[in-house]
C-alpha cells in the first residue's frame, strides 16, 4: 500500500497464493511447471512485441493442458461507443467524440507532464498506466496463436476451464462485461 500511496499507482489487492511478477523481466518458472496463468487488463500496457514475448514464455511454462486466460479492454466496444457518440448532434455533447475515444484508449494524457520532479520522472520511466497496444477478440486470438497456442476460445465472465471458485477470486465482472473487456482463453 505504501508503494501505491507514494507512486499514485494501484498495485493490486489479490487473494493469498497469487504471485506477482514483472512480466517484462520474465516469469521465473521452468518449462511445463505452471497450471494456470491469468492476466486481466495488463497486456495492453505492453508493446505488442513485449506481449508476444510474454505469451511465448507463458506457453513454455504451462503444463500440457494448462490454461492461459487473458482479459483486455475491448477495442471493438470502444470503437462502437465512439461511432455511436459521433452519430449524436454535436451541440448535445459535452465533449468531442474524438476526445472521448482518446480518453477511452488511455494512450497518453491530455496534457504534457508538469515540471519534472522525482515522481514525474519515475512515472515516465516506468510508464505503467498508458496503453501501448489495444485488442479486440480477433486481435487477442491472433496474438495467442502467434505465441504457439492452438486451443483458443473467447469467453464470458467466469466462463472458463479454470474452476469457478478459483477464478471468482481474481476475475472482476466490471472488467469484462458490458463491453469493458474481452477475454480469450487458451490451452497448451
Amino acid at each position: 500500500r505504501f508503494c501505491s500511496w507514494v507512486t499514485g499507482r494501484e498495485v493490486g489487492h489479490w487473494p493469498r497464493g497469487i504471485l506477482h511478477r514483472n512480466i517484462r523481466r520474465g516469469l521465473g518458472y521452468g518449462p511445463a511447471t505452471v497450471a494456470v496463468v491469468y492476466s486481466s487488463h495488463t497486456l495492453e500496457h505492453l508493446y505488442r512485441r513485449e506481449a508476444l514475448t510474454f505469451l511465448r514464455e507463458v506457453f513454455q511454462i504451462l503444463k500440457p493442458g494448462g490454461v492461459c486466460r487473458i482479459v483486455t479492454p475491448d477495442l471493438a466496444a470502444m470503437v462502437g461507443w465512439y461511432l455511436q457518440d459521433r452519430a449524436k448532434p454535436m451541440d448535445s455533447k459535452a465533449k468531442a467524440s474524438s476526445d472521448l475515444m482518446m480518453e477511452m484508449l488511455i494512450l497518453r494524457p491530455r496534457d504534457a507532464p508538469r515540471q519534472p520532479n522525482l515522481l514525474e520522472w519515475y512515472r515516465r520511466r516506468t510508464d505503467f498506466h498508458h496503453h501501448k497496444w489495444m485488442y479486440d477478440g480477433e486481435g487477442l486470438t491472433c496474438l495467442l496463436r502467434e505465441a504457439g497456442f492452438t486451443e483458443l476460445k473467447t469467453c464470458a465472465y467466469l466462463e472458463s476451464a479454470i474452476p469457478e471458485t478459483e477464478l471468482a477470486a481474481v476475475e472482476r465482472r466490471d472488467r469484462l462485461e458490458n463491453g469493458h473487456g474481452v477475454c480469450v482463453e487458451a490451452r497448451k
